[in-house]
């Protein structure tokens, strides 16, 4: 037996969902990393995803963008996570578009982006719950 309960549906398009992770100078981490987001209503019957309309910076980078996303699903799933502050509860259902992702050769990771994913959901799920636009979210990600 299932015990997952019903997905909700995003109410409205939450678009220019930005997040950045500062870069921590004079320290050895890779800590740097800045996406934009848009999350749109997923038509009666369509699966959660994450897709690539976007522009990155210097260049495109798979594990970036894989780790991004499953950041993304991962909190929109409201489970399977170990992060104390990760949003529990019931799945969201959103297609999510990626449209910018920007990257240092030195100063990133991948576990910056899964951070910045769920951040942007999080950032995503308050806007639509506080019926406001969505606000620049600056962090710096602890490794």
């Amino acid at each position: 037996m299932d015990d997952t309960p019903p997905a909700l549906e995003l109410a409205r398009p939450v678009r220019g969902v930005e997040v950045l992770s500062r870069q921590t100078l004079g320290a050895c981490a890779p800590t740097f990393g800045r996406v934009e987001l848009d999350f749109e209503p997923l038509p009666p019957g369509g699966v959660p995803r994450v897709e690539l309309a976007c522009t990155a910076h210097p260049e495109p980078d798979p594990a970036y963008e894989a780790a991004l996303a499953r950041g993304v699903l991962r909190e929109l799933s409201g489970r399977g996570t170990r992060d104390p502050e990760a949003r529990r509860g019931v799945p969201v259902r959103a297609l999510v578009l990626v449209r910018s992702l920007r990257w240092h050769w030195t100063d990133s990771c991948e576990r910056v982006f899964d951070r910045l994913g769920a951040l942007a959901v999080r950032e995503a799920l308050a806007c639509g719950a506080e019926d406001r636009s969505p606000r620049l979210v600056v962090t710096r990600v602890r490794l």
